[in-house]
């Protein structure tokens, strides 16, 4: 090689080791470029070299596979391992070791491991250096067998810094885990409804499902921790808190509290539940497991304990117990058990159940609902006992009662079922009782609850009266008793069968005619025809005539009609039978009779048919059919003319008759003697009068009847009688000056009777009865003053009052309201309708209008209340004062309209009308004031046929119209319309003269 004057140039000898230390030489050799001189210069250098290794002995703890092992930890904790470094070498190294990922994709490994020292000297022949290398995971990691450590083996005497003679792999092998874990069972922990008193305890499992032990506290609410505590809350979990050796909280105990689980183990915790206070108890606790993922539950696992403390009980209310029952109070008992529907009602104010409706014999059935309050099963016993004061063997057959004992599940019913089989007519009574059994586990110490009423019932047997007719025979059958009717005549009499009890009835009717004489027929009425099972048949095995079916209080209306064929007097039997082998007869009584001479539209038709509906009991044998003969005058006044009109009839087709009623002294007959031609009728009138009080009952007056022939013949006969009169004109023995003829006067004289025969055998007598009741009328009065309540204007107060007929006969009576007396108030000198007023006149006139006619304002106004109808005999004095203020105030009237259609100030309703004997009449007074004031009114009552020393009676009437009430707003506008209504809007030029 050449090199440049001046210049240096370096040499470099390589050696390439062969494990052997050597010496060798360099001769250098120095010539020109040319070679031209040739060797000008040779040097001999001696080169030697040593051989030496790095020998570096790593001492550890080897796995299987030859790897650190740091085995598996779990998450947040820490495992050393110590690696021993000797230098075996004769000069000095240097170490330094290195985290690498190895292959093992685990990001960095820094925060998972640490290596101490991680860098150091290694003298010659000295003793082992210690190297830490720290295992502390923060998440869970997995490395089998990985070179993740480096371990760089530095000469330091080569080179600046030495030089990297060697890099040595370290294997790892090293697992972090989180706690794994199981809770069974899972939350809520619910020991349901206990009952209270008693215990029951059930099992928490808390299984360890990892390869690590851990350890556990349950407490009752999270740890309060601070931020601080929170990022540090690993190395809080590495060591739980311990606590006491069993956890308390409300129903519940909880043991243990703590502990450790090892892998793949379990430990079982006690729950323990005392049921206490009733109620329902829910407490919250939390698990703390050591070393588990910090993303499950931080505060610890949440599980929860619940539970319900009860004791059995069962529902009190009545609308729950009886809910198939109507409940009523015992205010008007005997209509509610008419009228209830179904077999029984609740009496709450009695605390009793009663069967209704139930027949002697026949079974009723009751269901109870017991219900029990609470989520807890119970046992109820179930009882029926006499009442105190009668015996238990008086009811062991009448009430039975199924189940005696019933288990009942939480919040559920059971019925209780009670028959009632009534033996007789009669009342039975019993208590009812349902106990509730404590069951022996709890350690309450109480009564047992019970519900206990009274049932009670009684038997019925059909009860089907005869409403009509109400006569009853000797032998105690109803009766029904037609008239004596003319043959060809007919007569209808109701017949009604009423259910009075409170079980339905079941009849039928058997009632047969074979002369068609009779026969019955049904009316439209609450009755339906039913067909019940025991019904009879007859011979050709058909059903005979269906029963009838009456619901208690219902009627069942027939009409009977009798048309008699032949003249006699016959008797019926109507047979009504009941379903229960009871029947019971009615008995008919009619008479059919032919005669030429009768008595006919009499005036006590109505009352002999009220006679044949009457009640009563005959006591003869044979009954007579009723005999159509009386006439009834009725409730007659004294000094009263009091008449009555029938008729006789002639039925004859070929003979005439005379007929001749008897003077009497108290009734008189017009015609007294008169002739019947055949075929013919004539009016009889009969009057009565009398001075004195008298009473007639079936007063006798006999009618004498004759055939007679007329000597002449008939047709050149008339129809006579007594009334018959003729009017002639005779002369006089006077006779005017001058006159030619003698003065007439006018003579009405009696037609003579005809000439005539009266055939042999032919005489009887008719007889009438006639019947009055002739009294004085009188009265009783409760009140003669009536005070009315302070009433606003234009609103009625009612008050009432009575007045009473003490006397024999019927009393007829009238009012009257005299206006007595006002007296006025500053507010009241002025109709209250004064804007209509002052509409059409101005102030000045309205005021003037009442300065003068106040004073006889009442007295009109008094008048035209009077005037209207209030009663259907109008008097005489208000008509004549009414006509007489027409005449003299029409102007009046016509300027103010408005006060003719007020209401009257006092009226009285009824106003007119008839009091029967012994009976009363409630008379109410109304008030209607239209202005403001007080007021005082005489209502005059008008009864003929007073005694003359009795005065007619008089009520006294008082009252007071007030104001209306207004808010003020109200009052304002009031006031306000009124000024500006008492501005004239139209003037009326007022006449010069005045009426």
């Amino acid at each position: 090689m050449g090199e440049a004057a001046g210049r240096d140039k370096d040499l470099e000898a390589v050696f390439q080791k062969n494990g052997l230390s050597s010496v060798c030489f360099l001769l250098p050799q120095v010539s020109d470029t040319e070679n031209i001189l040739g060797i000008v210069h040779a040097e001999t250098i001696k080169v030697s070299v040593e051989v030496y290794d790095v020998n570096l002995n790593i001492n550890m703890p080897e796995g299987p596979d030859g790897s650190v092992e740091f085995g598996t930890i779990n998450v947040f904790d820490n495992k050393k391992e110590v690696l021993s470094l000797k230098n075996k070498g004769l000069y000095d190294i240097e170490y330094s070791f290195k985290l690498t990922t190895g292959g093992a994709k685990k990001g960095n490994l820094d925060s998972q491991f640490t290596v101490q020292p991680q860098r150091g000297v290694l003298k010659a022949s000295k003793p082992p250096v210690k190297v830490e290398i720290l295992f502390h995971p923060k998440t869970e990691m997995c490395l089998k067998s990985k070179p993740i450590l480096l371990c760089q083996v530095f000469d330091p005497q080569v080179g600046k810094g030495g030089e990297t003679v060697a890099t040595i792999p370290v294997r790892v092998s090293a697992k972090a885990v989180y706690s794994k874990y199981s809770i069974e069972p899972a939350s809520p922990i619910d020991f349901g409804v206990m009952l209270k008193g008693t215990k029951k305890t059930q099992v928490l499992i808390v299984e360890n499902k990892g390869a690590l032990n851990f350890k556990f506290v349950i407490h009752r609410a999270p740890p309060v921790q601070s931020s601080q505590q929170e990022e540090s809350a690993p190395s809080v979990r590495e060591k739980p808190r311990s606590t006491q050796a069993q956890l308390t909280v409300g129903m519940f105990t909880v043991s243990p509290c703590s502990g450790s689980v090892g892998p793949w183990s379990k430990q079982n915790i006690t729950v323990d539940c005392n049921a206490g206070a009733e109620g329902k108890c829910e407490e919250q606790l939390y698990i703390d497991i050591s070393s588990r993922d910090p993303k499950d539950n931080p505060l610890g696992i949440p599980f929860t304990l619940t539970a319900e403390s009860c004791f059995p009980a069962l529902v009190e209310d009545v609308t729950s117990i009886f809910e198939q029952y109507p409940i009523h109070s015992n205010v008007d008992l005997h209509q509610t058990l008419q009228s209830v529907q179904g077999n029984g009602v609740f009496i709450r104010d009695d605390n009793k159940f009663i069967f209704t409706k139930v027949p002697v014999g026949q079974q009723a059935t009751a269901h109870f609902k017991i219900s029990n309050g609470t989520s807890l099963p119970c046992d109820v016993v179930l009882s029926i006992k006499a009442t105190p004061e009668e015996p238990d063997n008086l009811i062991s057959n009448i009430f039975k009662l199924d189940p005696v004992e019933m288990s009942i599940p939480g919040l559920s019913h059971a019925f209780a079922t009670v028959t009632f089989t009534p033996e007789q007519k009669e009342e039975y009574q019993c208590t009812f009782t349902a106990s509730l059994v404590i069951p022996k586990s709890s350690s309450v110490n109480t009564k047992p609850q019970e519900l206990t009423f009274t049932i009670s019932g009684e038997g019925h047997v059909p009860q089907l009266t005869v409403e009509c007719p109400g006569l009853r025979s000797k032998r105690g059958n109803p009766v029904l008793r037609f008239r004596r009717l003319l043959l060809g005549d007919s007569q209808k009499l109701p017949l009604v069968l009423r259910n009075n009890g409170v079980i339905p009835v079941q009849f039928a009717v058997r009632f047969v005619d074979y002369q068609g004489i009779f026969f019955i027929k049904g009316r439209m009425s609450a009755i339906r025809a039913v067909r019940i099972p025991d019904m009879e048949e007859d011979s050709t095995g058909k059903a005979k005539k269906p029963y009838l079916l009456l619901e208690p209080g219902q009627a069942a209306e027939f009409d009977l009609f009798f048309k008699p064929t032949l003249a006699q007097r016959l008797e019926r039997k109507i047979h009504v039978e009941l379903s229960g082998n009871s029947d019971f007869d009615i008995e008919v009584v009619g008479e059919g009779y032919d005669d030429d001479f009768t008595l006919d539209n009499l005036p006590g038709l109505a009352e002999d048919s009220q006679e044949s509906n009457a009640e009563g009991i005959l006591e003869d044998d044979i009954i007579e059919a009723v005999r159509v003969n009386h006439v009834e005058f009725g409730d007659c006044a004294v000094k009263e003319l009091c008449d009555k009109t029938f008729t006789v009839t002639n039925r004859s087709k070929e003979e005439a008759m005379r007929f001749e009623w008897p003077a009497d002294a108290s009734f008189q007959f017009s015609p007294k003697v008169g002739h019947l031609r055949p075929g013919c009728a004539k009016d009889i009138r009969v009057t009565f009068k009398s001075n004195v009080p008298v009473t007639f009952k079936r007063h006798s007056v006999n009618c004498k009847v004759v055939k007679i022939k007329y000597q002449l013949p008939p047709e050149k006969v008339c129809d006579w009688d007594d009334r018959l009169r003729t009017e002639e004109w005779e002369d006089t023995t006077e006779r005017l000056p001058g006159a030619r003829w003698p003065l007439k006067r006018r003579v009405v004289k009696t037609v003579p009777e005809p000439p005539h025969t009266v055939l042999e055998e032919s005489s009887r007598e008719v007889e009438l009865f006639l019947s009055a009741q002739v009294d004085y009328a009188e009265f009783k009065l409760d009140t003669v003053k009536v005070q009315l309540k302070k009433t606003e204007l234009f609103q009625t107060d009612i008050s009432t009052f009575q007045m009473s007929n003490t006397g024999n006969v019927a009393l007829k009576y009238s009012w009257e309201v005299n206006l007595e007396e006002e007296r006025p108030r500053k507010c009241s000198g002025k109709p209250f309708s004064t804007t209509l007023m002052r509409y059409f006149l101005s102030s000045e006139t309205v005021d003037y209008w009442f300065k003068q006619q106040r004073a006889r304002r009442v007295s009109w106004a008094t008048s035209l209340e009077f005037s209207r109808p209030q009663s259907t005999v109008p008097s005489r004095r208000c008509s004549k004062q009414l006509s007489h203020y027409f005449k003299r105030r029409s102007s009046s009237l016509e300027l103010y309209p408005d006060d003719i259609d007020d209401p009257p100030l006092f009226s009285i309703e009824p106003d007119c009308g008839t009091i029967p004997a012994g009976q009363s009449q409630i008379f109410h007074v109304k008030f209607c004031p239209m202005r403001v004031g007080e007021f005082k009114a005489e209502i005059l009552c008008s009864i003929p046929n007073l005694k003359p020393s009795q005065k007619s009676p008089r009520v006294f009437v008082m009252g007071e119209g007030c104001s209306p009430t207004a808010d003020p707003k109200y009052l304002m506008l009031l006031r306000k319309s009124e000024t500006q209504s008492s501005k004239p809007k139209k003037k009326v030029q007022r006449p010069s003269k005045r009426e």
